[in-house]
């Protein structure tokens, strides 16, 4: 390829890229969250661990938006990976979460429900707010997340070496 073609194929392409990134600004769309934000604590009485952690990634086979997440509610026992979805005011994901108890005759049952997050932009990090079947369980009172820079309850959902000690 010549260079004068090689500058024209540059020039095109910046031209195409700029004119995506003016329809984002025209649309006001935010863009989709990136990087790993938390507020997951251990109780220095107990050990227990309490508090919500997320990995905001793009998936490099789809290129869809991905939110890797945690919520420890004594333990990080689970770590869930959904695809991040665009609301009016933020950005949501959930799961179903399958809950198993003995009813009064002895059976095992399994119930499953609807687990949401809708996030939301605040300050360096985002507010948090959990949805079980459609309804707020955090009672209006949204949980902020801070910006991360290693996983704490991510990794001891996945099991891995935690770093639990120098928190």
């Amino acid at each position: 390829m010549t260079r004068p073609a090689r500058l024209g194929l540059a020039l095109s392409a910046a031209a195409l890229m700029a004119g995506g990134a003016a329809t984002q600004a025209r649309s006001g769309e935010r863009p989709f969250p990136q990087g790993l934000y938390g507020n997951v604590e251990m109780s220095g009485e107990t050990g227990d661990l309490g508090g919500f952690e997320v990995r905001f990634f793009t998936a490099s086979e789809t290129g869809k938006p991905m939110a890797e997440f945690t919520l420890c509610e004594g333990w990080c026992n689970t770590a869930y990976t959904a695809e991040v979805a665009r609301t009016e005011d933020g950005f949501t994901f959930s799961h179903v979460e399958t809950l198993e108890a003995y009813d009064d005759s002895g059976t095992l049952t399994a119930e499953d429900r609807l687990v949401q997050y809708h996030v939301t932009p605040a300050g360096k990090g985002w507010k948090v707010r959990l949805l079980y079947d459609g309804e707020d369980v955090t009672a209006g009172e949204a949980w902020r997340i801070k910006p991360l820079e290693a996983p704490f309850g991510l990794a001891v959902a996945r099991g891995e070496e935690s770093g639990h000690e120098e928190r």
